[in-house]
């Protein structure tokens, strides 16, 4: 018997957030849970958007404060976005072209998965973060199956391009479908070789990041994900073609 889904949204972080809860708790807790999610995302859109002057962020950029006198939340950030610059040879990166800092490539899904704390700790078991596309689940859905997740066709967002099922994974995509142009290389140069690329694991801020390095290296990057043990990815070219391992695809 399909249990009933609750469904909540929020606009935040320049996209819009959303829960879906499998209701199996008092309406009460899973809305109180869901308020502490919400809170805590508009937090960190107060600490890390450039877009926000009064952001640590914004004045770091500035000059007014020191990233060593910053917060906790923004030096774990920033210190991830260092090993990412590592570990990518530089595919990664965390400044704009003028030098400042800017780790939105990192934070969305950093702050997803921070924020989605808040459900596990009103115990709720089954439950979807989505935010802006960048998806992480726990649990069964509403009739007890794993969660679909749809991605779309990056030349045409009306249309489902293939779907994955998961269970207590996060899935995010890079690509300029629904943004247009907004990744560079480390030159500061636009990058469009792919369509898309998606990455599937168990870390929603690990699977974001990810996925904004592999679109970076395009074909190459299916490869480079796979380097870190649960992580996989899938990519979509520019002429529409799918590479994927065929047990990630659920439907085409």
């Amino acid at each position: 018997m399909m249990k009933p889904i609750l469904k909540f949204a929020e606009p935040v972080m320049g996209t819009v957030a959303s829960v879906h809860v499998v209701a199996d708790r008092v309406h009460s807790q899973v809305v109180t849970a869901v308020g502490r999610v919400f809170g805590e995302l508009h937090r960190l859109e107060a600490l890390f958007s450039t877009f926000i002057k009064t952001s640590e962020i914004s004045r770091i950029n500035s000059g007014e404060l020191s990233l060593l006198d910053a917060s906790p939340e923004v030096i774990e950030v920033m210190d991830a976005c260092t090993w990412l610059e590592h570990v990518s040879d530089g595919a990664f990166v965390a400044r704009r072209p003028n030098g400042g800092l800017d780790p939105a490539g990192f934070v969305k899904g950093w702050a997803g998965q921070r924020a989605s704390k808040y459900l596990a700790e009103f115990g709720l078991d089954n439950w979807l973060i989505n935010i802006g596309g960048d998806i992480q689940t726990a649990g069964l859905n509403a009739d007890n199956q794993p969660w679909s997740v749809g991605i779309s066709n990056p030349h045409n967002s009306d249309e489902l391009r293939f779907s994955l099922d998961v269970i207590d994974q996060a899935v995010a995509t890079s690509g300029t479908g629904a943004r247009g142009l907004h990744l560079w290389d480390a030159k500061g140069r636009p990058v469009e070789a792919l369509g898309s690329m998606t990455v599937v694991g168990p870390e929603l801020r690990w699977a974001d990041a990810f996925a904004t390095v592999a679109y970076v290296k395009g074909l190459d990057g299916v490869a480079w994900v796979e380097q870190f043990p649960g992580y996989h990815a899938l990519a979509i070219t520019l002429s529409g073609d799918l590479i994927a391992p065929a047990w990630a695809v659920s439907s085409i």
